[in-house]
């Protein structure tokens, strides 16, 4: 994992970062708003219009809210931290009167008025905006020093079951030669079932299965030497999952796995087949890895809310 990422993604640094940016007066970063609105200059316009329509729903007509929370009543105490202190990253830049209507976490249903959310059906999102929200547990890119050639010639998977689907995937595949699939329960305070990032990085081939609403390991999947097996997506996040090509970025199976295993085989003996699908999947982990860039988006797709909303 390296020590750099280990730092960004350890949870008590994460409170102790954000929370000392908590307390120091708005005034120092909204006066930074017009040093990062002028960044645009340094990156393609065509790039920066097609991320914010994208996280905008292409700026089609909404339905403006009517019961608005401003920015200062907003507090950590009243959400979820993390989703808080995301969403504040970008919104202690704007005047703390400025109102948004916003839904944190595990959101898989459309929204009655413009919304800023975590996640969004990828399909009739209606008026759900998207930020980067709850970053810690679901940006997460390694490393893999492990080829493609040299992993186990096996899948894996481990998750919670919320839904059918994971119910299925489980009652499938355990104990089934080849498969390393269990779900992972909570047993007197402790986890049975459970299986480390690294530990999984060993299979060529790892399922990302949707809960509530995303799958938490697509993003590492697709940042690693293993090919990410997962039906069509039904959910989004600022990772525009809604974008990603089937057997281009990922191979894409049956939502009742009825091919898994065909397809295990086909990549096990097209091994260069698995590789332009692993090319493609880092191609596209590596457009969010400009951290300047994901935080000028950001600002300008809460920039753009608060005109949508006729605030600025």
């Amino acid at each position: 994992m390296g020590f750099f990422n280990f730092f960004e993604r350890n949870k008590a640094i994460y409170y102790i970062k954000n929370g000392v940016l908590d307390i120091i007066p708005r005034f120092f970063f909204q006066r930074k708003l017009k040093h990062w609105i002028l960044l645009e200059k340094q990156y393609s316009e065509k790039l920066l219009s097609k991320r914010l329509n994208y996280y905008h729903n292409n700026l089609e007509k909404k339905s403006i809210p009517s019961n608005l929370t401003s920015l200062k009543k907003i507090t950590r105490k009243n959400n979820i931290s993390m989703y808080y202190y995301d969403f504040m990253k970008i919104g202690r830049y704007f005047n703390t009167d400025f109102k948004v209507n916003y839904a944190f976490g595990d959101i898989d249903t459309n929204q009655e008025n413009l919304t800023i959310v975590k996640s969004r059906p990828i399909h009739n999102n209606g008026n759900s905006v998207l930020l980067p929200l709850d970053k810690l547990r679901h940006f997460n890119f390694i490393e893999d020093t492990i080829s493609f050639k040299d992993k186990k010639d096996e899948i894996v998977w481990r998750g919670v079951i919320h839904k059918e689907n994971r119910k299925l995937l489980v009652k499938k595949f355990t104990n089934k030669k080849r498969f390393n699939v269990l779900a992972i329960q909570n047993k007197n305070k402790k986890k049975t079932g459970f299986l480390s990032i690294k530990e999984q990085l060993k299979y060529k081939f790892i399922l990302s299965i949707e809960g509530i609403d995303v799958a938490t390991n697509l993003k590492w999947i697709m940042s690693s030497n293993s090919l990410c097996f997962m039906p069509k997506p039904r959910f989004e996040t600022w990772y525009m999952e809604g974008e990603l090509i089937p057997n281009f970025h990922y191979v894409l199976i049956e939502d009742d796995y009825s091919d898994v295993e065909e397809k295990m085989n086909f990549y096990s003996e097209n091994t260069d087949k698995a590789e332009e699908i692993l090319i493609n999947a880092k191609r596209w982990t590596d457009q969010f890895k400009d951290k300047k860039l994901e935080k000028l988006v950001s600002i300008l797709v809460m920039n753009s809310y608060f005109k949508r909303t006729k605030q600025l």
